[in-house]
């Protein structure tokens, strides 16, 4: 790519489509009614069997009052946003224009009236710019119908990536265990709401046969979409900026009065925020503003629960009205109010349960083998975003994560890799139900830890059963391949900590189950050196309670729900399929702790002293048989003219000749 100062554009010359670019591509929606009204008849607001009329009715009522405010299409086009835009950093680059991509005729029409809705919903517009991305035409399944998509490969290696921060899923799927009634709601088309700066449009260009077109809105394909959008809702939601008079006087009076905003002069109050400070949009929201709830909001969903049906009415009339300040449309098709159950982030979430959308295992049920490296890349991506269903997820999918695209295409050694995509579908098919998090009772960590890996359960006893919360774990790197198991013990647990310290913060108590003793000599010993000391620094803030369970089917399995996985079967499914080759030989243990209860072996003890007045020293070495712990031999030494670490050593040599 030529970005020298003689060259004004960067021109790229397509050859060939290549296989995978999916994850490049903004995708051109089909657009039927640019903004249908939403049929509230077809609001999903029953539960069979548990809602009244009389709940019903005062949920429609609701839903009456902020008509305007929901679409009925998924693919509708919102109205635009307040005080938002959204714009691309690129520093110096050159404008890169791409080749456009010949199309077959019987599809150019297809194209074209795509196009045209497009023009016709003022999403698009013609474009002199001298950026350029070419349209990639996608056959469907049927054979029939197209997909037109936009290969923004080289444009989106141009662009900055934001700094915003994205929430974790893992976070935003707990709040919801004393909750008896949830909702969800869908925004429609949040970046279409959102208008881009002229620099902005130029750089989305699209180029086919046809013309050039410029996008007016933001297109989800585009890098930073995500973030900017994640960004408004938040502010949408928690008030942390207001919008200026001028712009608030043009909600409605309804609003305005619930929300107990009184604009005044809309002039005057501009102006006043101009002399606070250059940047309006930092003027913090008044206190009547803040919101009242803990909702989990992620790009364009919003889930929220409430403990109690009158609850849940007020707090979304509060929410409805709120969205409308700020120009937000919602989906009633995708919206769910009132439920016991919802789907939110591609979870099923209830007051006492979580687990994975029913659809999604079954989609994988059926998933063949994988023909290429991306493909092989990106169902370990999709098993990421359900890790804390897996507890052996890092051992297993470490097979597949070593795989080269020779390797897969030859079909050579593949033995391993497909009984742990085998094992992996089939853990994927049975995930196990999580209950969220309360936080008035103590918490439990199942440790799991092998050559390879380590991995940690959160439970929470009920009725003497242990219930799985969440479940973490990652693999081995390094130097702690060479860690005696009872130390990747304690790396697993610290990770543990770290991960769950969103929900064990505060927490009185919390039970470890460990399979050595390692871990509470660590926790309460005052003499420690090198990483152990750093580890006892790690676990002391904690009210940790060690509990050590040699097996599973000791005590542990007996409450064990069903769903958490016993730690003796993961080292079976480790043992099949991580190579000989691949199993590093670990230091030998360095303290009785480590020892399990048959271990088979010799134990030699020894010390020495030495008297500072003549400097005469002794010691002496015991040889002990275990586990029987039967003396084999004992010896005692003396020696002239020797300090006491002289003695030792010298007690040390001797017993050792012994020993052998």
């Amino acid at each position: 790519m030529d970005l020298s100062d003689k060259a004004e554009a960067t021109v790229y010359e397509a050859t060939e489509l290549l296989n995978g670019l999916r994850n490049e591509l903004a995708v051109l929606p089909k657009q039927r009614d640019p903004s249908p009204k939403a049929d509230l008849t077809t609001a999903d607001i029953i539960e069979t069997g548990v809602t009244t009329k009389g709940m019903e009715a005062q949920a429609r009522a609701i839903l009456e009052k902020h008509h305007d405010n929901f679409l009925e299409d998924g693919n509708a086009v919102p109205a635009p946003a307040r005080r938002v835009i959204g714009d691309f950093n690129v520093d110096d680059a050159k404008p890169v224009a791409r080749r456009f991509r010949s199309i077959r005729p019987e599809r150019l029409r297809k194209a074209y009236d795509q196009l045209e809705n497009l023009l016709q919903t003022e999403l698009i517009e013609y474009s002199h710019s001298e950026w350029a991305s070419p349209i990639v035409i996608v056959m469907k399944k049927n054979g029939g119908d197209i997909g037109t998509c936009i290969d923004y490969r080289i444009a989106l290696q141009l662009i900055r990536r934001t700094h915003y921060p994205l929430p974790l899923i893992d976070d935003l799927l707990i709040g919801f265990e004393s909750v008896l009634w949830v909702l969800s709601l869908a925004v429609a088309k949040r970046l279409w709401a959102v208008p881009m700066t002229l620099w902005a449009k130029h750089i989305s260009v699209l180029i086919c046969l046809l013309r050039r077109f410029q996008w007016t809105k933001m297109l989800l394909g585009l890098k930073n979409a995500p973030p900017i959008c994640q960004q408004m809702l938040v502010n949408c939601l928690w008030s942390f900026v207001r919008l200026p008079a001028s712009e608030a006087a043009q909600m409605d009076v309804d609003g305005l009065a619930f929300l107990g905003v009184d604009v005044g002069d809309s002039a005057q109050a501009d102006t006043l925020i101009e002399c606070m400070t250059g940047f309006p949009r930092n003027v913090p929201a008044s206190s009547q503003l803040k919101p009242g709830w803990e909702e989990s909001s992620y790009v364009d969903d919003i889930g929220y629960g409430a403990e109690t049906w009158e609850q849940l009415c007020v707090d979304l009339d509060r929410l409805l009205y709120w969205l409308r300040c700020w120009g937000t449309s919602m989906s009633l098709l995708k919206s769910k109010l009132g439920k016991k159950m919802i789907s939110c982030l591609s979870h099923e979430i209830e007051a006492d349960r979580i687990q994975a959308q029913p659809k999604i295992t079954e989609g994988v049920k059926g998933l063949p083998s994988s023909s290429t490296l991306k493909d092989v890349q990106s169902f370990l991506t999709s098993l990421n975003y359900y890790n804390e269903f897996n507890e052996g997820l890092p051992v297993i999918a470490a097979v597949l994560n070593k795989l080269t695209d020779e390797q897969i295409q030859s079909g050579r050694d593949l033995g391993r890799a497909m009984e742990a995509f085998g094992i992996l579908k089939r853990k994927i098919m049975s995930t196990t139900l999580l209950r969220g998090p309360d936080s008035q009772k103590s918490f439990v960590i199942i440790i799991h830890a092998n050559p390879w890996a380590g991995c940690a359960v959160l439970g929470q006893e009920s009725d003497g059963v242990i219930f799985p919360v969440h479940i973490t774990g990652r693999m081995l790197h390094g130097h702690e391949l060479r860690y005696h198991p009872a130390e990747n013990e304690v790396v697993s647990l610290i990770r543990a900590l770290r991960v769950f310290r969103t929900m064990l913060a505060g927490t009185m108590l919390i039970k470890i189950y460990t399979r050595y003793s390692v871990l509470k000599w660590i926790s309460t010993s005052r003499s420690l050196e090198g990483r152990c000391r750093h580890w006892s620094a790690r676990l002391a803030p904690w009210p940790l309670e060690i509990f050590k369970v040699q097996q599973d089917d000791d005590d542990l399995s007996a409450i064990m729900r069903a769903g958490i996985t016993p730690r003796d079967k993961l080292d079976r499914n480790a043992d099949i399929i991580i190579s000989a080759t691949e199993r590093v030989i670990g230091s030998p243990p360095f303290r009785l702790e480590m020892l399990g209860p048959g271990y088979e072996g010799w134990l030699f003890s020894f010390d020495g002293d030495a008297k500072k007045s003549d400097w005469w020293g002794s010691a002496g070495c015991i040889l002990w048989e275990l586990p029987s712990w039967d003396v084999v031999q004992a010896r005692g030494f003396h020696f002239a003219d020797v300090t006491v670490n002289e003695a030792e050593y010298h007690g040390m040599i001797e017993g050792s000749k012994m020993a052998l």
